[in-house]
């Protein structure tokens, strides 16, 4: 297994990014190029970015409201934000995402990212809270079956999403297209999976297995 290499750059909040219009309809994905809550974003950036996307859209009618998507590893500090009224379950209005992409800790490949067990802890907290969640298999590597099926549950996920390690350059473990197929039956009993493009293979894989994605 090759070790990740990590590039350190300095992160900055872009000013742009928070000028202008959303929109009506919209679903946003917000932070799309980095994660808002990682440990090295400052408090006041987070708040400036929630009290912009609240302050733009308080305003439209819950029919046109622009909704947002928010991926983090860290799911455990956005709870520290959650009284945030963009957060406001009456609102239905943001959708947390967090990735596991295995139930397995792989040091080398995973650096100083939160353990899959703590993401799904917080995960699970979010989600009581009324808060729709969603969880993203990418890259997928190798795990345990039944323990990550277990942790991917804990989650109580309206939506799985599943993707390939894309990066010809970094070798991960990846599972079996078998083994794969086996967690995508057992996920499909309680959830909706969708395959990202870059994993054709699975699906051709479900087809053949006569399995049918809800």
């Amino acid at each position: 297994m090759k070790n990740i290499v990590v590039y350190e750059r300095p992160i900055n909040l872009v000013e742009g990014e928070l000028q202008g219009d959303f929109g009506l309809n919209k679903f946003i994905f917000l932070g799309s190029s980095t994660d808002e809550f990682a440990q090295d974003v400052p408090d006041e950036w987070i708040t400036r970015v929630l009290d912009c996307c609240y302050n733009k859209t308080k305003y439209q009618q819950p029919q046109n409201r622009t909704r947002f998507l928010i991926q983090t590893k860290n799911p455990k500090r956005l709870l520290d934000f959650i009284n945030h009224p963009l957060f406001d379950v009456g609102r239905k209005q943001v959708v947390v995402c967090t990735t596991l992409e295995t139930n397995r800790h792989y040091p080398d490949i995973m650096n100083n990212a939160p353990l899959p067990q703590e993401r799904a802890e917080a995960m699970e907290i979010i989600s009581k809270k009324g808060i729709d969640t969603y969880v993203t298999i990418e890259p997928i590597m190798d795990f345990d079956i039944d323990e990550f099926v277990s942790l991917v549950k804990q989650c109580n996920p309206k939506q799985v999403n599943i993707g390939k390690n894309t990066n010809q350059n970094i070798k991960l473990p990846a599972p079996t297209i078998g083994k794969a197929v086996e967690l995508i039956s057992k996920l499909n009993d309680f959830t909706k999976v969708h395959i990202k493009a870059n994993a054709e293979i699975l699906n051709r894989a479900l087809l053949q297995a006569n399995i049918i994605l809800k």
